[in-house]
């Protein structure tokens, strides 16, 4: 390679969408446009065709004294950009690169000669990527451990993108029994349904393809044959594959997971609207709250002087699978912690809207144990602020596992070590 900034290309035209979206772009001078589509588009690096060397080396030129390293949006760029030299290629995407990034003194260079050509230093390259870095972290470590449970927990708060089959029907309803499943032998020739994480990653392996967005909830719900196992993001850094088999027990636990939440949901609605109106056939007449005669509705709030904490609540039946069996994962509302003395089983219930029909939990419990630990810089900034929200997760190194009791202790039951996936009791 030579010049990045050769001249420019003529009777090039845009043969991808991503394409099309950045010439748009640059046409209308949508700065932030033109770099969202470059984000979710793949990259190709080409390297001389006779390379044999393992790992690639870096396509680089120089210009104006600076190392760059080319980049095209597709293989027809490539041929507009530099004309006449025998190269192939290596697919990459946005968020690789700047995880791989060789040197903070090497530019981007990106569709040199083109109408939609892009040059980034490595901090443009890192700011632009940051967020979908960040996203794909537990991913990218989930993968790199081949740790099947982080990998589910990493796909629950998750958006899948689902490739559907060439030339098949064109409905996109999971529930039709027409629904193009696209099923492909993976090397060993067993069957395999490709899914992916983002848009650029699917363009990565596939290029334009069709697809639909679903959740996790919704792929292991319509999972459409025990014997496939899930693909995910093949043809990438990031690929790893699932047995149908988990797949099918995932989605037995999350359904049992909603049913529970649905019900404790509907409960917590209905004792609200009980407790607004004073007779049933009152019913849209508001009356005023009588004061309670206890203390366990009163609701201080976080105490402002106590760091913040997370908690999550776990039903009774599965406190040994921790203790005795060294259990690291977890699922359901995760919250701040309010402090010492600011809680009791029945207040945590109905706070978390936790009691109704089919719940594990009961107002006359006399404990319940919690999962308690502090937020660090993996942990997302909204949790633990605002509403509980609903996840699920790895449980963190040093968390601890607690008893809160009706009468107000707050007794410390173990504390997990992640190197041994164990709890270490009091």
């Amino acid at each position: 390679m030579t010049d990045p900034q050769p001249t420019t290309a003529t009777g090039w035209q845009p043969t991808t969408a991503a394409e099309r979206e950045l010439l748009a772009a640059a046409e209308q001078e949508d700065g932030a446009a033109f770099l969202a589509a470059l984000a979710t588009g793949p990259l190709l690096l080409p390297v001389p065709a006779a390379t044999a060397a393992a790992p690639v080396p870096w396509p680089t030129g120089h210009h104006e004294g600076v190392t760059h390293v080319m980049a095209y949006t597709s293989p027809a760029a490539i041929a507009a950009g530099l004309p006449g030299q025998d190269v192939t290629y290596r697919v990459s995407v946005l968020t690789d690169l700047a995880v791989d990034w060789p040197d903070e003194r090497w530019v981007l260079a990106v569709n040199a000669g083109l109408p939609i050509a892009v040059r980034l230093t490595a901090d443009e390259l890192t700011s632009l990527a940051a967020a979908m870095v960040e996203a794909e972290r537990p991913l990218r470590e989930a993968v790199r451990q081949q740790d099947p449970d982080a990998l589910m927990s990493a796909l629950l708060r998750t958006e899948l993108l689902l490739p559907l089959r060439p030339d098949g029907p064109a409905t996109r309803d999971l529930d039709d029994p027409d629904f193009p499943w696209w099923c492909l032998p993976d090397e060993q020739g067993r069957p395999s349904l490709p899914v992916f994480t983002s848009e650029a990653r699917l363009r990565q392996a596939l290029g334009d393809h069709d697809l639909v967005a679903i959740s996790s909830l919704q792929l292991t719900e319509h999972w459409p044959d025990a014997s496939w196992q899930l693909s995910l993001n093949p043809e990438t850094p990031l690929a790893a594959a699932l047995p149908g088999e988990a797949v099918l027990t995932l989605r037995d636990w999350l359904g049992e997971l909603r049913h529970v939440l649905d019900d404790a949901a509907e409960q917590e609605r209905s004792r609200r609207v009980s407790a607004a109106y004073a007779d049933p056939s009152t019913v849209g007449v508001p009356v005023p709250r009588p004061a309670a005669e206890s203390t366990v509705d009163v609701d201080e709030g976080p105490d402002p002087d106590v760091p913040l904490r997370l908690q999550l609540v776990i039903p009774h039946r599965y406190l040994a699978s921790y203790l005795d069996d060294g259990y690291d994962r977890a699922a359901g509302l995760v919250h701040a912690w309010y402090g010492p003395g600011r809680d009791t089983p029945v207040r945590l219930y109905r706070r978390l809207g936790l009691l109704g029909p089919g719940s594990p939990f009961e107002e006359s419990d006399e404990w319940v144990a919690v999962l308690r630990w502090p937020p660090d810089e993996s942990t997302p900034p909204e949790w633990g602020q605002g509403q509980p929200r609903m996840e699920s997760l790895i449980v963190p190194n040093g968390t601890e596992l607690r008893c809160l009791h009706q009468d107000g202790r707050d007794e410390f039951l173990a504390r997990f070590d992640a190197t041994t996936r164990r709890w270490s009791p009091a």
